[in-house]
C-alpha cells in the first residue's frame, strides 16, 4: 500500500471496536451542524441596529446556548467512539498552554468574565477537534464539508437577492467604517469575516475535489472564489494565493530545511513588520519608505496601546477576554483624550499581542509554541520527503491560512470567527497524522 493516501481516518474498524460504531447519518449530521456553526453561528446580522455594550461584553445568549447544546452532543459521541482518539492532542505543550490560560483567567481583574469567555473558547476548540474523531473517513469528512459549505454559499447568495440589507454593506451600517458600501458579506456580520470564510471554502473545495468529486469540489471553489471577490476582502485574497503557492512548493520540495523556511518564514516576516514596526525603530523606518500605508490601516495605534499595557502586566496579563471593552479601555480616553478609538476597540488586531495581553509574556511564548512550532514539527515529521497527500494538504492550507492572518487580526483567540475552529482542526489533524496514519 502506498503511503500517499494516508490520513488520520480509519478505513476499516477492528472487530474489537465495532460495538463503538455510529451510523453514518449521525456522524454526518453532527459534523455538518458543527461546521456550519463554526463557520458562522450568527446569521444575517443587522448592522444598522446598535449593539448594547453589555451584550458585546457578556456574549450572546443564543451563542452560549448553541455551543452548549453542541458540546452536549459532541462529548457523548466522542466518548462512545473512544476518548483515545483525542489522546494525540494531549502533548505537554498543549497541556501547559491550557493550564496557563486557566491560571491567568483566574487571576484576571474580572475572573467571571474571563472564565465565561474561556469556556466558549474551550468548547469551540473541542468541537473542532471532535470533527476528526467522529469522521469515519476522509471521504465522509469531504461530504460534511460539501454539505456545510454549500449551505453557507447558497444562503449567502440567496441573501444578496432576497435580503440585501442584511447581506451587503451599506451607508446605514453603524460600524463606523467608510468605503464598504456595496461589498458582499452574505450571512456574515462583516465583509472580512465573509472573505475569510470563503477562503476556507475554497480550501474545502480543493479537498473535496481530491478525495470525493472533482465536479462538486471545483463548483465550491469557483462559487466561493466569486463571493470572495464580491466581498472586496483583499487580505484573504492575497493570503489564499500565498497559501496555495506554499502548499504546492511543499509538495515538490524534498529539503526539510526548505520546507521549514516556507512554513515559518512568511509568518516571522509578518510578525516583524507588525509588532516589529512598533518596538524596532529600524523596521519602522524601512516600512515608512517601502509601504504606501505603513500604519496598516491605523492598526499601529492599537499595537502601540497594546504594547504599553503589556508592559504594565508582563507576567500574567489581564486574563482571557478581560481587556478590550472593559473599564480599562472604555474609559481610556479620560486619561488620554487622543485615544477615543480605544472605547470601541474589541481586539489588538494581532493574535500574538492579544496573547500577551491575556496571558503575559509566558502566554505569548506558549502561543508561538502551540500554534507555530508544534504544527511545523508535526508536518516536517509526517512528511520529511516526497509529496503531500490530500489530508495533509488540507490541514497545511487551513493552518497557514489562519496563521498568516493572525498578525493582522485576533483570530487565534476568538471562537466567534470562522478561522478559529479551522486552525484548531488543522493543528489537531497535523498532530494526529504523526501518530495514527492509516489508509483511506
Amino acid at each position: 500500500m502506498s503511503t500517499a493516501t494516508e490520513t488520520v481516518f480509519s478505513a476499516s474498524q477492528p472487530a474489537s471496536s465495532r460495538a463503538r460504531d455510529l451510523p453514518d447519518v449521525l456522524r454526518l449530521s453532527y459534523m455538518v451542524f458543527v461546521l456550519v456553526a463554526l463557520l458562522n453561528h450568527a446569521w444575517f446580522t443587522d448592522l444598522s441596529a446598535p449593539t448594547p455594550l453589555g451584550e458585546v461584553e457578556g456574549g450572546s445568549l443564543a451563542t452560549q446556548l448553541l455551543f452548549g447544546s453542541m458540546i452536549l452532543v459532541g462529548i457523548p459521541l466522542v466518548w462512545h467512539l473512544g476518548l483515545q482518539r483525542l489522546r494525540p492532542m494531549a502533548t505537554k505543550s498543549v497541556l501547559l498552554f491550557g493550564a496557563w490560560l486557566l491560571t491567568t483567567s483566574l487571576l484576571a481583574s474580572d475572573p467571571l468574565l474571563s472564565l465565561r469567555r474561556l469556556a466558549l473558547y474551550v468548547i469551540a476548540a473541542f468541537l473542532a477537534v471532535s470533527l476528526l474523531a467522529v469522521a469515519r473517513s476522509a471521504r465522509q469528512l469531504a461530504d460534511a464539508f460539501a454539505m456545510a459549505g454549500f449551505t453557507v454559499l447558497i444562503s449567502s447568495y440567496l441573501g444578496l437577492v432576497l435580503v440585501p440589507g442584511l447581506t451587503i454593506h451599506s451607508h446605514f451600517d453603524l460600524t463606523g467604517e467608510i468605503g464598504h458600501d456595496g461589498l458582499w458579506r452574505g450571512i456574515f456580520s462583516h465583509k472580512n469575516e465573509a472573505g475569510m470564510a470563503m477562503t476556507i471554502l475554497v480550501i474545502f473545495g480543493l479537498f473535496i475535489a481530491a478525495v470525493r468529486s472533482r465536479w462538486l469540489g471545483w463548483t465550491m471553489v469557483v462559487s466561493a472564489g466569486i463571493f470572495l471577490i464580491g466581498s472586496g476582502s483583499k487580505t484573504p485574497m492575497i493570503t489564499l494565493v500565498m497559501v496555495l503557492g506554499l502548499s504546492w512548493l511543499c509538495g515538490i520540495l524534498r529539503s526539510r530545511m526548505a520546507r521549514l523556511v516556507l512554513l515559518v518564514g512568511p509568518v516571522m516576516v509578518l510578525m516583524t513588520i507588525t509588532i516589529g514596526s512598533i518596538v524596532l525603530p529600524p523596521v519602522r523606518a524601512v516600512l515608512d519608505v517601502v509601504l504606501p500605508d505603513a500604519t496598516f490601516t491605523a492598526r499601529n495605534e492599537i499595537w502601540t496601546f497594546a504594547i504599553d499595557n503589556i508592559a504594565d502586566k508582563p507576567l500574567t496579563g489581564f486574563g482571557f477576554g478581560a481587556f478590550w471593552l472593559t473599564e480599562r479601555t472604555v474609559y481610556a480616553s479620560v486619561v488620554n483624550p487622543d485615544s477615543n478609538w480605544v472605547q470601541m476597540a474589541t481586539q489588538a488586531h494581532n493574535s500574538f499581542l492579544d496573547a500577551a495581553l491575556a496571558m503575559g509574556l509566558p502566554g505569548f511564548v506558549l502561543t508561538l509554541i502551540v500554534f507555530i512550532a508544534l504544527p511545523t514539527r508535526d508536518f516536517l515529521y509526517r512528511l520529511p520527503q516526497g509529496s503531500t497527500d490530500p489530508s495533509a494538504e488540507l490541514f497545511l492550507r487551513l493552518w497557514q491560512m489562519v496563521l498568516l492572518s493572525a498578525s493582522l487580526e485576533t483570530i487565534l483567540f476568538n471562537p466567534n470567527t470562522p478561522a478559529f475552529g479551522m486552525i484548531v482542526m488543522a493543528i489537531a489533524g497535523l498532530r494526529m497524522l504523526t501518530v495514527r496514519p492509516v489508509i483511506v
